[in-house]
């Protein structure tokens, strides 16, 4: 019995893709399919893209320099440590602001009533 005439099912797909016959088609044919599906997804992918680009043109240039910024190292960098820590700074004095002005409102009551029942105790002894 030779090589070719191999009755098993695994020897047989080891000849046919020895010999180049089914298997190789097979794979081939399945290779091109996946590669189709990629480039029909790929095309519907810019598509829709192009669509939201159209729709929000500012929001579009926003996203593509804030990913060049980190893609191109920016992330870690002095410039957005400034940034974050200012900003963040800011953000802290501007919520706390609310809180201060109550307390001190409430200093200045507490002291003027202090100063009326003075005078009212030096009027009225």
């Amino acid at each position: 019995m030779n090589s070719d005439q191999q009755t098993t099912d695994e020897g047989s797909e080891t000849a046919d893709a020895r010999h180049g016959t089914g298997g190789v088609r097979a794979e081939s044919m399945r290779m091109t399919d996946v590669i189709e599906a990629a480039r029909l997804s790929f095309e519907e992918l810019t598509e829709d893209v192009w669509k939201r680009v159209e729709r929000h043109p500012w929001r579009a240039l926003g996203i593509a320099l804030g990913v060049g910024y980190v893609v191109g190292g920016g992330l870690f960098s002095r410039l957005t440590g400034r940034l974050l820590f200012g900003t963040m700074r800011a953000g802290v004095r501007l919520a706390a602001l609310p809180f201060v002005r109550d307390e001190v409102f409430a200093f200045i009551d507490a002291l003027s009533n202090k100063r009326n029942d003075g005078e009212r105790e030096r009027r009225n002894p």
